[in-house]
């Protein structure tokens, strides 16, 4: 058992410290306003959209329990608070005036990137460990295109390389920092309600960014075509996880 949790532990840190280090690697090619970064933000909103709906709402309430629904509001609460400390930035949204940083949005990023890790350190209800899950897929492709928008911001604002680097350090680790912190409290028995809280905050970032991401609420062809690659990817990878 030792074992196994260091090895869903370690699987863990080096998945999304790999995620952001792609992400922030690709803001060297891939511009923040261009359409090829849409398309990745739309790809990822709709995996984790996608991966809520066909995985973890399923195994949040497939013993009868009706009222992890207040939790999952509570979560969803909660993005709607930290949405006014990051600007948006958990969906695809950076204001940074120049040499300027926006340490209160960037402290709204990395507490948003701290809770929807904590579930990362349970077994599900179903005894699916969500290490090795859909989950943790759904929040590396989540953190992906956000290391993109906060590199690719920053270094237009001329930020320091050093400061950068400790910027996206501090997002890299904060997700699994979550699931280590409650892995160390040994919280168990709330297990589900840490993951209905997750669920809800990412329900609100998955949906925002699928509509804010399109112009006038409308998909143009190219956008329908990853959005809807993302949402059949993840529920390819779910439906063989589920059995």
């Amino acid at each position: 058992d030792y074992y196994c949790s260091e090895t869903f532990a370690f699987m863990i840190w080096i998945t999304l410290l790999l995620s952001v280090a792609i992400g922030a690697g690709a803001a060297w090619i891939v511009p923040t306003d261009s359409k090829t970064f849409k398309y990745l933000l739309s790809f990822s909103g709709a995996f984790l959209f996608a991966t809520l709906l066909t995985h973890m709402l399923p195994e949040i309430f497939e013993h009868g329990n009706w009222n992890m629904g207040w939790w999952i509001m509570l979560g969803f609460a909660i993005q709607l608070l930290l949405d006014h400390l990051s600007e948006g930035l958990e969906h695809g949204h950076f204001h940074s005036k120049q040499s300027k940083i926006p340490w209160l949005a960037i402290s709204g990023l990395l507490l948003h990137a701290f809770l929807e890790g904590m579930p990362l350190s349970s077994t599900g209800s179903s005894g699916h460990n969500h290490a090795t899950g859909g989950f943790l897929w759904a929040i590396a492709l989540h953190k992906l295109p956000i290391a993109l928008l906060v590199t690719g911001a920053l270094r237009k604002s001329g930020v320091r390389l050093a400061t950068l680097l400790g910027i996206l350090g501090l997002f890299a680790f904060a997700t699994p920092l979550g699931a280590l912190v409650v892995n160390r409290v040994d919280v168990e028995q709330w297990s589900l309600q840490l993951l209905a809280i997750a669920v809800g905050i990412l329900l609100h970032v998955s949906t925002t960014i699928l509509f804010e991401s399109s112009q006038n609420h409308r998909f143009n062809a190219v956008k329908l075509i990853f959005v809807l690659a993302g949402m059949l990817l993840a529920g390819w990878i779910n439906s063989g996880m589920m059995l």
